[in-house]
């Protein structure tokens, strides 16, 4: 008896056919999905901060105030009235080594073209020290009054040194 030719059906290729799935693959998808929803929401509602982890302050000058829930990082020292925060980059970053807050400094600016120093402020409170880690990108958050921010914020050279005072 002769064959019959195939119909087109027969002929498709695909040799898998969709089904619906089960309950376990669908647990385990709902599943999935919820977790991946829950980090989400953990890392968009996570307060993001600033601020670097310091060490406590080793010098005898004023302590650091306690930390309200809204208030400054732990070792971020407020500013005192009649001053203004004035961050400052050094020209020589290592010295964010040694530095810390609660520390009085003197402010001296570079001079580019004579290779001077001029006094900006003399016995600044250091307020905050970060990226002592990485000294390349960090800094000092110095306590200056307003016409000493004004000295150092003014006038632009090859950046700033500081000394430490004792005490």
């Amino acid at each position: 008896m002769p064959r019959k030719d195939p119909s087109p059906a027969d002929e498709r290729l695909d040799p898998v056919r969709w089904r619906r799935p089960g309950r376990g693959t669908l647990f385990r998808l709902v599943a999935a999905a919820g977790l991946l929803f829950t980090a989400a929401a953990v890392l968009w509602l996570q307060p993001t901060t600033c601020a670097t982890p310091m060490t406590a302050p080793q010098s005898s000058g004023p302590a650091a105030p306690a930390a309200s829930a809204s208030g400054p990082a732990p070792d971020a020292m407020a500013i005192p009235p009649g001053s203004v925060g004035v961050p400052v980059r050094l020209a020589d970053p290592t010295a964010l080594t040694v530095v810390r807050p609660g520390n009085r400094v003197d402010l001296l600016r570079i001079d580019g073209d004579r290779d001077r120093t001029v006094a900006v402020a003399s016995a600044a409170l250091v307020l905050e020290v970060t990226g002592a880690d990485d000294p390349a990108t960090g800094g000092l958050l110095l306590a200056l009054g307003p016409d000493e921010a004004q000295r150092a914020v003014s006038v632009t050279g090859r950046g700033f040194a500081i000394v430490i005072r004792p005490g």
